[in-house]
C-alpha cells in the first residue's frame, strides 16, 4: 500500500468556510455545440451538459437520466414508503428475508466493501441513528437525542456488516439495521448516469448533482480543453478559493457540515454523523475527493469527514484515494500530494 503525507495549504481566512463544486463559465463563447439542461430531484438541482454531440441525440439521453433518476430517487431513499431500500428495511425489522435484484445486492455488496476499507466511518447500516437525530426528513430542527438513547444505539451498533447473502435473498443478523445510502447514493446515480451516456455513444458530457459530478471526454473536444472545476466561498460568491482541471472520465465529490444541520441552544449539529461516538462529526467541515468510481468518492468524502485531521490519512490509504483537499473547523487546509499538484490557488489569503 502506497504512503503519503499531508500537505498543509495556507489557510483561507474568514471563510466560514463552505465548499461548493462549480463549472467556471469561460469568458469567450465557445465555437463547439453543446447542450444543457437542468432539472431537479434528490432534494437539489442536478445539471446535464453535453456537447460536440447531435442535439437532439443529446436532449433524449438527458431526458433517460432524469427519469433514471426520479425513479432512482424513490426507490433508493430509505424513508419513501413504497420504495426498495424501505422495503428492505422493513424486511430487516421483521427478521425476514428479503429476495433483491442482482443490481441492488452489487450495490450493497460494494457498499460494504467501502464500509470495511474506511473503518466502518462510513456505514450505510446506521439508518436507525440518522433517524434519532431527525435527518431522515427535510424538517431538521432539533432538539438532539438524549445520550441515553444514543447509548442505547451503540450498545447494539447495527451496520451494514450485518447484512448477508444467500443467493440474491438479503438477510441481518441484526434487527436494528436500517439502510440508509445518503452517503453514496449521489455517487452511485452519477455512475449510472455516465454509464448510460457512455452506452449511446456519448463521449463529452458532464453531469453535476448538487456540486457532486462525474465528467467524461472534454469540454471542447477539438481543442482537448478540460472542464475547470472551481472551489467557491459562499460569502463571496464571486471569489473562487481554488481551481482544478478534469477530462477524460474522473469524478469529484464534496462532503460537507454546512450542507444539513440544525442549531440548538447555541451549538450546530451536522447530519453527518460519526457511528463510534453517534454523534456528528466536528473536525473537517468539509472534504473534497476525486476518483474515477463516484460511489467511491462519495463514500470516501463522507469518511473522510469523519476521519477527521488525526485519521484521515489512515483511511484514505485503505480506501485507495490519492486526491482529497480538507477543511477543518480552525479553517486548516489538508491535501494529499497528487490534490496539490492539480489544484491552482485563485484566491489566497494567508496569515
Amino acid at each position: 500500500m502506497t504512503s503519503f503525507s499531508f500537505r498543509p495549504l495556507p489557510i483561507f481566512k474568514g471563510l466560514s468556510f463552505f465548499l461548493l463544486l462549480l463549472v467556471l463559465s469561460s469568458c469567450s463563447q465557445p465555437s463547439y455545440e453543446k447542450v444543457q439542461q437542468t432539472f431537479y430531484v434528490f432534494g437539489t438541482e442536478v445539471q446535464v451538459e453535453i456537447v460536440d454531440t447531435p442535439k437532439d441525440k443529446a436532449q433524449h439521453a438527458i431526458q433517460t437520466i432524469e427519469a433514471r433518476f426520479q425513479k432512482f430517487n424513490r426507490d433508493w431513499h430509505a424513508w419513501e414508503p413504497g420504495g426498495i431500500i424501505a422495503k428492505i428495511n422493513t424486511a430487516i425489522s421483521q427478521q425476514k428475508p428479503i429476495e433483491v435484484q442482482e443490481s441492488i445486492k452489487a450495490f450493497i455488496l460494494k457498499s460494504k466493501k467501502l464500509a470495511a476499507e474506511s473503518d466502518y466511518l462510513f456505514d450505510p447500516g446506521i439508518g436507525q441513528l440518522v433517524n434519532l437525530w431527525g435527518f431522515h426528513s427535510e424538517d431538521w430542527h432539533g432538539p438532539p437525542p438524549s445520550q441515553k438513547v444514543i447509548q442505547q444505539w451503540l450498545t447494539s451498533r447495527p451496520s451494514i456488516k450485518n447484512i448477508h447473502f444467500k443467493g440474491n435473498r438479503l438477510i441481518s443478523d441484526n434487527p436494528n439495521v436500517q439502510l440508509d445510502f445518503g452517503g453514496n447514493a449521489k455517487g452511485l446515480a452519477l455512475d449510472i448516469a455516465i454509464h448510460s451516456l457512455k452506452s449511446v455513444g456519448i463521449q463529452n458530457a458532464i453531469v453535476n448533482i448538487g456540486g457532486d459530478m462525474r465528467i467524461i471526454g472534454s469540454k471542447n473536444p477539438n481543442r482537448h480543453q478540460a472542464w475547470r472545476i472551481g472551489i467557491q466561498n459562499p460569502k463571496h460568491p464571486g471569489q473562487i478559493l481554488a481551481a482544478i482541471q478534469i477530462q477524460g472520465d474522473e469524478s469529484i465529490v464534496t462532503s460537507g457540515s454546512y450542507q444539513r444541520y440544525f442549531e440548538w441552544k447555541g451549538k450546530r449539529y451536522s447530519h453527518i454523523i460519526n457511528p463510534n461516538t453517534g454523534y456528528p462529526a466536528d473536525h473537517f467541515i468539509s472534504v473534497t475527493v476525486i476518483h474515477k468510481d463516484a460511489t467511491t468518492a462519495d463514500a470516501a468524502a463522507t469518511a473522510l469527514m469523519i476521519a477527521g485531521p488525526k485519521h484521515w490519512q489512515k483511511i484514505a490509504q485503505q480506501m485507495q484515494i490519492t486526491e482529497a483537499f480538507m477543511v477543518d473547523d480552525n479553517q486548516k487546509t489538508y491535501v494529499t500530494p497528487d490534490m496539490a499538484k492539480r489544484m491552482q490557488l485563485i484566491n489566497e489569503d494567508s496569515d
